[in-house]
């Protein structure tokens, strides 16, 4: 952790600030290896992190390698001197503070109105993306955390296919995957599941309902699991009973634009050219699809790099992004299917291992 402190502190004069403030959750976990929902670090000469005490045996253990500040659980008034502005008071002024950059995309105005009236002579300096930009490229740990997490969705998804039966609602099948996932060592899901049965399978981001499974419907999931606090990411559909030659033939099809974007991921290739190769072999068929062809993913289920028409970012080694094109026919049904991926030199690892050939129930 204090590897990635260093590189943020090291951009500080660039930056035109004496220390950063974090505040943003999952930023303050990559940089800290904390995992609780309330602490602020302080990036600068020297680390302080804060918390209320609810966390205060928590951060012990998780953040052993810095200062700690612990403040009153019920303390949010500005100016209150045992309270998260009062701490901060305090550190700041201890640190000889004077330009303290902050996470503008995150901060609420709260709490920036509170550091201005309690420290008027310290100036904000707005950031954006610092520590994100450091966690989009991942190191091993990282790799092997998701790579944890995407086995417990593939067999959270084995074990449901068993249990599949005429009748059911989307919203049980949606329970069953993340009771499988729970039961299968992850922390929580990655985001609300995704099931829709048929027509409702149209939906991008289906929220399961009480439509039933019928002979002949095709079933979309997207789902994640989470490990170490990182995500998986997959999204499958498959049959159940004989579906339409209409509904094959596009499964075909998505299919195919799958590998062909899988194909286009490799460092030093562009985002956009991966969007470009999926969308170009759904187009080719006459179809297309209203959402970028992927994202990013790690300790948010979607992050840097955007994969889309027009993005720039240049893929690195250690990135780790989706792949998931897909074909949407209201009224009738659809088909995604995705992937996610870890860029490397000479292509990509693909972590998702669910077979993508068409499943019939």
């Amino acid at each position: 952790m204090n590897e990635r402190r260093e590189r943020i502190r090291a951009r500080l004069e660039t930056l035109g600030a004496d220390a950063l403030l974090v505040t943003k959750p999952v930023n303050v976990r990559y940089l800290s290896g904390y995992s609780g929902s309330n602490g602020q670090l302080i990036v600068g000469r020297e680390d302080v992190f804060m918390t209320d005490g609810r966390y205060e045996e928590q951060s012990s253990h998780e953040v052993p390698d810095m200062r700690r500040e612990i403040y009153p659980v019920s303390s949010r008034t500005i100016g209150e001197a045992a309270g998260v502005y009062g701490t901060l008071v305090s550190v700041l002024g201890g640190m000889n503070i004077r330009r303290l950059g902050v996470e503008a995309g995150h901060m609420t105005l709260e709490m920036a109105g509170g550091i201005s009236d309690a420290m008027p002579s310290v100036g904000l300096v707005e950031t954006f993306d610092e520590v994100e930009d450091l966690r989009a490229i991942k190191d091993e740990r990282e790799i092997a955390s998701m790579r944890r997490a995407h086995n417990v969705a593939d067999d959270a998804l084995a074990a449901v296919l068993h249990q599949l039966k005429e009748g059911m609602t989307e919203v049980e099948l949606a329970a069953l995957l993340e009771f499988e996932m729970r039961e299968g060592g992850s922390e929580g899901v990655s985001f609300n599941t995704i099931a829709g049965f048929g027509e409702q399978a149209a939906e991008p981001h289906h929220n399961p309902g009480g439509r039933t499974l019928r002979r002949g419907d095709m079933i979309k999931v997207d789902f994640g699991a989470t490990v170490d606090g990182y995500h998986s990411d997959m999204t499958r559909t498959f049959a159940f009973g004989e579906p339409s030659a209409e509904m094959v033939e596009i499964y075909e099809v998505v299919k195919a634009a799958n590998r062909a974007g899988l194909d286009r991921v490799r460092a030093g290739a562009g985002t956009g050219d991966v969007d470009d190769a999926a969308r170009a072999v759904v187009r080719e068929h006459g179809y297309d699809y209203g959402h970028g062809t992927g994202h990013g993913v790690g300790l948010e289920i979607h992050e840097s790099p955007p994969v889309r028409t027009g993005a720039q970012t240049v893929m690195q080694e250690g990135m780790v992004l989706t792949v998931e094109p897909g074909i949407y026919l209201p009224g009738i049904g659809g088909v995604r299917i995705e992937d996610t991926v870890v860029v490397r030199a000479d292509g990509c690892d693909i972590l998702t291992g669910s077979t993508k050939e068409l499943v019939i129930i």
